[in-house]
């Protein structure tokens, strides 16, 4: 893969964190992402499964914004869906840490 490719890559997950999974299920959602979806104590999210990917939406965003929101977001950022999933299963791709 081209490096401009995997730059482009880079930046579109550049905001993905980790968390780590503790007894129940539970797991902490990093602040700035909370703070960038208005997520608060007591906030109800909807969480569903796409492959092996879990996403959790707050509740008032609907599946058809969410995929807008994606669709308009890989757009901008010229991410090719077919390449994207490719890599993926590959385990190609890095993952910024704090």
């Amino acid at each position: 893969m081209s490096e401009i490719r995997t730059i482009k890559y880079a930046k579109a997950f550049s905001g993905m964190k980790k968390a780590r999974v503790w007894g129940k299920g539970q797991f902490t959602i990093p602040a700035e992402i909370r703070k960038r979806l208005g997520i608060e104590e007591d906030t109800i999210l909807e969480v569903f499964q796409v492959g092996r990917a879990m996403i959790a939406t707050p509740e008032k965003l609907t599946v058809k914004a969410l995929a807008e929101a994606v669709q308009k977001d890989m757009s901008e950022n010229n991410i090719d869906l077919k390449q994207l999933l490719a890599e993926l299963r590959e385990g190609s791709h890095e993952y910024e840490t704090e």
